[in-house]
């Protein structure tokens, strides 16, 4: 399966991002996607439309948290971004390239904190 960022319409709904704990199974549940879709897949529904539902070892999530030292989020995603709206059309490809390849490789990482 291959996955692009490309423009959508405006999602209008609430986006939760939903961390589950388990203490007794010592796993821990990421859910992300729209509250109602949420809210299905709690109950017990697999044809709920998530964007994310991941089970892991408890404390993972804590562990693996991303920090970010060097400022890449903003050198090479916000910023880029922020640049291609107030530059030239001629000049916004480039920098949305940019800024692409960098969410790029956060989405190709499969860690729901660097994906969404």
């Amino acid at each position: 399966m291959e996955n692009q960022f490309i423009r959508h319409e405006p999602c209008f709904e609430r986006i939760l991002f939903v961390l589950t704990l388990d203490r007794k199974k010592m796993k821990e549940r990421i859910l992300i996607g729209e509250e109602q879709q949420i809210r299905f897949r709690l109950n017990g529904s697999q044809n709920a439309e998530v964007l994310c539902d991941m089970t892991r070892p408890l404390g993972t999530f804590l562990i693996n948290f991303e920090r970010d030292t060097d400022r890449d989020w903003n050198l090479y995603g916000l910023s880029p971004l922020r640049q291609a709206l107030h530059s030239n059309r001629w000049e916004q490809p480039e920098l949305e390239q940019a800024a692409s390849e960098f969410l790029w490789e956060k989405y190709l990482s499969n860690d729901p904190l660097k994906m969404y």
